[in-house]
């Protein structure tokens, strides 16, 4: 299921996800949160097997629940459901194939990356970060950019209850909360298997394999769209970054992720290190050094897949 959101119409980044999920086999719902043009709907006709329009309510909860709910009947026959929405550019890097990933895992859900597993400490104590990684805090997520469900929940009466009892809400913390948060708890409480594909659990291991130079360069370029204590750490700390030491360094870096999410701060790090195929589009309008780093990151990339995502980004940066 592809959940859109295309208020500048069909864009040739819509086009490349879909193709992606088509050329794994796959039979792909588009969900789409706003209408299209009659040109844009034939379009899209001739890449998925159902197309739905819905009002943008309830976000993207709103509309993953909308898609299940009209694929109930066929679940009880489905082998995997991939959840993905155009808030991310997918797949930006070609270096990794995520439902391979997702295979390699072995679990029962399955997300591209997850937040609050790792701890979290006040910007200016990140030197005092000990690293570890655990899934039993309250508000543990996987991030529902890009979820994958196998057939051991998809053949579970409750997984469609859960969407059914779903309450929908134009509050955005409150479908996190319900949605996200929810969802992976219901996950945990019935004893599936889970797990997630950049691997955060063991980012601490990735960092410590880098070069010095290489990880002055990591911190460099970690983007802070929403968090001013860690964005004026980050300007303190570039300032001297010749001076610091690795576990400094590190202790950063890993205090980013954890405060504002790995999916968004590490997009540098996870995409040219570990082939990482996502990339937030929400900094290209929050924050401008922020929409800076991603619009060189894609620069950077040089694929026909990032050049595609370029073109949009600079229309999404004028929203600053």
């Amino acid at each position: 299921m592809y959940l859109i959101f295309p208020i500048n119409g069909l864009l040739p980044t819509h086009i490349r996800s879909l193709n992606y999920l088509l050329s794994k086999g796959l039979s792909v719902t588009v969900v789409s949160n706003v209408p299209l043009s009659s040109t844009d709907e034939e379009k899209l006709l001739t890449l998925c097997h159902c197309y739905i329009e819905r009002p943008n309510f309830g976000y993207d909860f709103g509309g993953y629940r909308d898609g299940i709910l009209a694929l109930e009947q066929t679940l009880s026959q489905t082998k995997q459901l991939v959840l993905i929405n155009d808030s991310v550019w997918f797949p930006v890097s070609s270096q990794t194939d995520w439902l391979e990933d997702i295979d390699s895992l072995n679990v029962d859900f399955s997300g591209a990356v997850s937040n609050y597993g790792m701890p979290r400490v006040e910007a200016e104590n990140f030197r005092d970060l000990n690293f570890d990684y655990h899934t039993d805090h309250k508000n543990f997520h996987y991030c529902s950019f890009a979820l994958s469900f196998g057939e051991n929940i998809l053949h579970y009466p409750g997984f469609v209850r859960f969407w059914k009892h779903f309450p929908l809400t134009s509050k955005k913390k409150r479908t996190v909360r319900r949605g996200e948060i929810g969802l992976t708890a219901w996950v945990l409480k019935h004893g599936f298997t889970h797990g997630e594909t950049l691997g955060v659990a063991h980012l601490n291991d990735y960092l410590d394999s880098l070069s010095d130079d290489r990880l002055a360069e990591i911190a460099s370029k970690v983007i802070i769209p929403e968090d001013a204590r860690l964005k004026a750490v980050k300007k303190e700390l570039l300032s001297q970054i010749d001076t610091l030491s690795r576990k400094e360094l590190t202790g950063f870096i890993l205090t980013a992720a954890a405060r504002q999410g790995a999916g968004y701060a590490l997009a540098y790090f996870s995409i040219f290190e570990l082939g990482y195929p996502f990339l937030k589009k929400s900094p290209l309008w929050l924050d401008r050094e922020s929409s800076d780093i991603s619009l060189w990151l894609l620069e950077k990339l040089g694929t026909p897949a990032s050049q595609d995502a370029l073109k949009e980004a600079t229309m999404l940066q004028k929203r600053i």
